[in-house]
C-alpha cells in the first residue's frame, strides 16, 4: 500500500529527514510484537516524525504493533489523529495497541475518548502479553480436571476457552479447576466463558473453581456467583 496516497495522514518522509530533538523514536522487537517507543513531545511540529515511523512500522506488517507512549511528556490532538490513522491503516493484518503509561499520555487519550476506539494499556508488558495467542491446556487427575489458560485476548480466544471448559464440564464427575492466573482476557470474557460452559437451562451445574489472583476478576466472578480461590503465593 502506498501510504502517502492513503488519505489517512500517515506519510513516509525521505531517508534524509532528521528527527527533531523534541521527539525521540525507537523501535524494537519482542517476539511477534513490534514496539515503537515515542519519548518527548508529540505536537504539530513532531507528528510528521511519528507519522513517518508508524508508516515504516506498518509496512513491515508485524502481527502486532504497539506504540509505547510511556516516555511521552506531551500529547496533542494532532498526535491522537496520527494514532487513529495508524489504527485504520493496520486493518486486519496487524493488531494495533497503545501503551499510555504516563499521565501526559493517558489523560488526553482518556479525556478525548480515544481509549474507546483503540486498545490502550497502562503497561508495556500487558500489551505484549495481550498480543500472545491464548493457549488452553487440560490435565485430568482422578476426579479433578485442571484447565489452564495462558496468553492474550486475540479474536476468538474467549470462544476457545468456552469450548475447552464445556468439554471439561462434560467429562468431569468431580471438580473442574480453571487457572486463569496467566490469562489476559478481559474479566467480562472470562466470566462469560465460565458461565456459558457451566450453566445449562439457566441453572449452574456446579463443580467449578476458578484459580485467580486478580482482584477485579475475583469480584466479577463472585458477583456472577462463581467460586474463586487464590493460588498459594499469588494472594495480595
Amino acid at each position: 500500500m502506498n501510504h502517502s496516497e492513503s488519505g489517512h495522514g500517515l506519510r513516509p518522509h525521505s531517508s534524509t529527514s532528521v528527527s527533531r530533538p523534541l521527539l525521540r523514536l525507537a523501535s524494537m522487537r519482542r517476539g511477534d510484537v513490534l514496539v515503537l517507543t515515542a519519548a518527548g513531545e508529540i505536537d504539530l511540529s513532531t507528528t510528521p516524525d511519528l507519522s513517518e515511523s508508524l508508516a515504516g512500522a506498518i509496512a513491515q506488517r508485524p502481527p502486532t504493533l504497539v506504540v509505547d507512549l510511556t516516555p511521552t511528556t506531551f500529547l496533542a490532538c494532532a498526535g491522537l489523529s496520527v494514532l487513529l490513522a495508524a489504527h485504520q491503516l493496520t486493518g486486519d493484518r496487524t493488531r494495533f495497541a497503545v501503551v499510555a503509561g504516563s499521565r501526559a499520555s493517558w489523560r488526553p487519550i482518556h479525556l478525548t475518548g480515544v481509549d474507546r476506539l483503540l486498545t490502550v494499556h497502562r503497561r508495556l508488558d500487558d500489551a505484549v502479553a495481550d498480543a500472545a495467542p491464548m493457549v488452553v491446556r487440560t490435565v485430568v487427575a482422578d476426579a479433578t480436571i485442571l484447565v489452564t489458560a495462558t496468553g492474550g485476548a486475540r479474536a476468538g480466544a474467549a470462544e476457545a476457552l468456552t469450548e475447552k471448559l464445556r468439554q471439561a464440564s462434560e467429562l468431569c464427575r468431580g471438580v473442574v479447576l480453571v487457572d486463569v492466573s496467566a490469562c489476559t482476557l478481559p474479566a467480562v470474557d472470562v466470566v462469560g466463558s465460565v458461565r456459558a460452559a457451566f450453566t445449562r437451562d439457566g441453572r449452574d451445574r456446579g463443580g467449578i473453581r476458578v484459580l485467580n489472583a486478580d482482584e477485579d476478576l475475583r469480584k466479577a466472578l463472585e458477583a456472577a456467583g462463581i467460586a474463586c480461590c487464590v493460588p498459594a503465593g499469588r494472594g495480595r
